[in-house]
This record gives C-alpha cells, structure tokens and sequence, in this order.
C-alpha cells in the first residue's frame, strides 16, 4: 500500500505539466483567435500581462502598460492590413515547459491574405513567453526568431 501511494505522489507532478503545456498552447490558440478578430483591448488586457517585452531581429522593446499596447496594436495592424492581411493562421506549436508556471511557446504561423495566400515571408516563427498567474496563463514576452531554429525542450 506504502508503494502504491509513494507511486500516485510521483506521478502526480509528471501528470500536471501536460496539462500546463496544453493549457499555455491554448492560451496561443486563444490570442490568435483574439488577433484575428482585432479586438485590441482584449489582448492588452486579457491576452498579454505587461509589461511586455518585444525582440527580434536587431530590435526590442517594451510594452509598459494596456496602452502601450493598445498604441502598438493599432499600428500593427496599419501595417499589415496595408499589406492584404486578412488573418494569421497557426501551423504548429512547441511547447516547452520552464517551470509549472512558465512556458515557452514555439509557434509558426503565416499571415494570410483576402485571396488564401501567405504574405511573404509564407512562415514566420515567434517564440511567446508565458507566465501563469493563479490559473489563468498571459503573454510577458516575445520573439521573432529564424524559422530554422526552434527550442530545444529535452
């Protein structure tokens, strides 16, 4: 009996972290979905936890507050409506588990036009830092980063 409660206590740890992992890659499924329908203050608000921190390429910076992403945001889209976007649709996730309460997030994705087709470049891969705070999972950070790289998890 000793054994067999020793053998439940063990696998308990090992049986939470899938569901975390599945849990912060809903949250990205959650924030595309979100992005799509351009709902701005949701994502300031419910998607991201600010301050958020944005690097790729040569560059980063930081979203302090809701409104400087809201600032963002608004820009962003500009930017890529000018470009055809009518949505970004998600190709993969790799989701590495840092801790139980924060993930890293590997996802390809394209942004896609009015007529079906990827905007060049057709795959883009940014890796989502996420944080969970009590029970609910929020963006702190993210990366643009070179399609052929992805995280190791092992």
């Amino acid at each position: 009996m000793k054994n067999l409660i020793f053998l439940a206590l063990t696998l308990v740890p090992a049986l939470a972290v899938p569901d975390d992992a599945d849990d912060a890659g809903a949250k990205l499924y959650e924030y595309f979905e979100v992005f799509n329908s351009k709902d701005i203050d949701k994502v300031a608000n419910d998607i991201y936890s600010t301050p958020v921190h944005i690097g790729g390429g040569n560059a980063h910076r930081v979203l302090a507050d809701p409104a400087a992403a809201v600032e963002n945001l608004t820009g962003l889209y500009e930017q890529i409506e000018a470009q055809g976007w009518e949505e970004s649709v998600i190709e993969d996730l790799k989701i590495c588990m840092a801790s139980a309460t924060l993930a890293l997030v590997d996802t390809r994705y394209s942004r896609v036009d009015q007529n079906g087709q990827a905007i060049p470049p057709a795959i883009r891969t940014t890796l989502y830092i996420l944080q969970k705070f009590d029970t609910t999972w929020k963006i702190v950070a993210f990366y643009g980063h070179d399609n052929n790289q992805r995280p190791n998890c092992d």
